[in-house]
């Protein structure tokens, strides 16, 4: 029981690097609330080298290559027979983390976050908390009508708005699995209105609709085995590190950002929200990033886990055919002028 606990708090502290480093910026969050303390050890023997060693033994053996054949072969089975095709972007993705799992973990995950952010929270009945609940209530009515949407992700799920009032905080928002939604006061100036708002919610939400925090858990393994590979060639960890950073850790969480754009901008605009909207809160939040930075704007984007903005500004204006398309399919500007009078009232 003991190390089930301990093994489901790894996942856990895994999963918050994703949700605790705020997809709207690349700006450094303040550890006391957004930094996940990953442990470490250091070795005082010989292991590296024995470790190095034993690997490469057992690659040169001829038995053991058979036996390391069928390992591969296995493993490769596995992987494609747990190809998932993720909804609205249809992109393929290996998923092996279950449902219940997942949902375990942003609970625990939730928990943790609850305990640091919940004297600055707002009460639900806040005028702000309610605004923000309606908006977030219309992107998910708008990804059941979306045909490509598994409403069964969506099904059974309580969401809940949280609004953390800390203006000093570093601009964020997150959806944890299991419909725990966080967004701090500090990112409303860059969204400036309800369409801006959405755009950021419509993003977060979109995470936990392509189950985001699945995949990255699903992957780790992948990782794992290919790191030790590495160790045989370089033999120096921190050469696999860069490595499997810039060319797969890294690649991989930009291309999941990408997509949680993508899909988030179509359901923002099957949810009738000025779809255009996001191209000015991408360009908010880079002169936002160009302030805190002094001016700096040195492109580092193959060194980040999220795509610059500027290059979510190229996207999001190459898809804007797309969501205008969505956007009077779904008869929005009846719908529009219903919202505006309603919340005249």
């Amino acid at each position: 029981m003991l190390r089930n606990i301990t093994k489901l708090k790894g996942l856990a502290n895994r999963a918050n690097g994703q949700f605790l480093k705020s997809p709207f910026s690349r700006v450094q969050l303040r550890r006391s609330f957004y930094s996940s303390n990953g442990s470490s050890y250091r070795r005082f023997n010989n292991d590296d080298y024995s470790t190095k060693s034993s690997f490469k033994n057992l690659l040169l053996d001829k038995s053991s290559r058979k036996y390391l054949a069928l390992f591969f072969g296995g493993c490769s089975l596995f992987y494609f027979t747990h190809l998932d095709k993720a909804p609205v972007s249809d992109r393929s993705r290996f998923i092996w983390v279950s449902r219940p799992l997942e949902l375990t973990i942003g609970n625990y995950t939730y928990k943790s976050i609850w305990r640091q952010t919940q004297q600055a929270i707002l009460p639900p009945q806040h005028p702000l908390t309610v605004k923000i609940e309606s908006i977030f209530k219309r992107i998910v009515e708008a990804a059941y009508k979306d045909p490509s949407v598994d409403n069964s992700l969506l099904d059974g799920i309580k969401w809940e708005i949280h609004v953390v009032n800390d203006p000093t905080a570093s601009p964020n928002a997150f959806v944890l699995p299991g419909g725990k939604v966080f967004i701090f006061s500090s990112i409303l100036p860059i969204c400036a209105n309800d369409d801006g708002i959405a755009t950021v919610l419509s993003h977060e939400f979109a995470h936990q609709l392509a189950r985001h925090t699945a995949e990255n858990l699903s992957k780790a393994p992948i990782y794992s085995i290919l790191g030790l590979v590495l160790y045989t060639v370089t033999g120096a960890n921190v050469v696999n590190n860069l490595l499997l950073d810039g060319f797969l850790r890294m690649p991989a969480s930009r291309q999941m950002e990408t997509e949680a754009d993508y899909i988030g901008l179509m359901i923002m605009s099957r949810a009738c929200f000025q779809p255009q909207e996001s191209i000015k809160v991408w360009e908010r939040m880079a002169n936002f990033e160009k302030n805190l930075n002094r001016g700096n704007t040195v492109n580092m984007e193959f060194l980040s886990t999220h795509p610059a903005s500027v290059r979510r500004i190229e996207n999001m204006t190459k898809w804007l055919p797309k969501a205008n398309e969505i956007y009077e399919q779904s008869d929005c500007s009846s719908l529009g002028n219903y919202y505006k009078n309603f919340f005249l009232m």
